[in-house]
């Protein structure tokens, strides 16, 4: 992936060092060591390697705490990174298996409590695609283990990634809570004892997609009629509700 073309400038005349201002997206890396080598040739390069054993610390433990959130309903197993498309930034687009990305890993990990908002978009993008592969694990398929998901990332984190799936999410919203009062659940999600709290509550989300899945007419009608009423609310013709 190409990125920029920056200029190599002296540190200052009498340091003997160099430096090289990096492009705006790779301030994520900020603090991060990296083995720098050469490689000769007729094209010479200087590649700079991260270390992101830290980012894949945040994978591992996110799917740990997963897995302990999910334990009423089924054992996930362990974290296999082939069921993701592993980048340094998110891909545009995605079609086999969901992204799971270096650089939003190591935002969460920078501040692991008292996220800014890009932090908390970055967890909430982590968990979401977990929670997909979770999902699947545990009997779901297509849209519906894509909604699962954005809900499981949303509940937690109160922050939506934004996969079309504003009806599944809202269902799982009121099933968690069972018409409490909402509030914020912790500071971390990479510490245990939110995700023992709401194994409950995530079964319940849980099964009612099981039974979306097991029901496909009921689910499909209780979308439509669920996004029928947002087109009304909203004041938008019924074209405008997904089929």
């Amino acid at each position: 992936m190409y990125l920029a073309t920056r200029n190599i400038r002296s540190a200052g005349r009498s340091s003997g060092s160099i430096e090289i201002t990096l492009p705006t997206q790779l301030q994520v890396l900020e603090g991060v060591e990296c083995r720098l080598s050469v490689r000769d040739g007729t094209r010479p390069e200087i590649v700079l390697q991260p270390d992101i054993s830290t980012a894949q610390t945040v994978f591992h433990t996110l799917w740990q705490q997963l897995a302990t959130g999910l334990a009423e309903v089924g054992d996930i197993g362990d974290f296999t990174p082939a069921d993701f498309t592993l980048a340094l930034f998110a891909p545009l687009h995605w079609e086999r298996r969901p992204p799971l990305t270096y650089s939003d890993a190591l935002a969460v990990w920078a501040q692991r409590t008292n996220l800014n908002d890009s932090q908390a978009e970055a967890l909430s993008r982590l968990l979401t695609f977990l929670a997909v592969v979770a999902g699947q694990r545990l009997g779901l398929r297509a849209h519906l283990a894509l909604a699962f998901g954005d809900a499981v990332a949303y509940l937690l984190t109160d922050v939506a990634v934004g996969l079309g799936t504003e009806f599944e999410r809202g269902m799982a919203l009121r099933l968690f809570w069972e018409g409490e009062r909402r509030h914020l659940l912790a500071t971390s999600l990479l510490e245990d004892g939110i995700w023992r709290k709401v194994r409950w509550p995530l079964q319940r989300v849980f099964e009612q997609f099981r039974a979306w899945q097991v029901a496909p007419e009921t689910y499909a009608a209780a979308r439509a009629q669920w996004y029928r009423g947002l087109a009304v609310e909203m004041g938008l013709g019924l074209e405008s509700a997904p089929k």
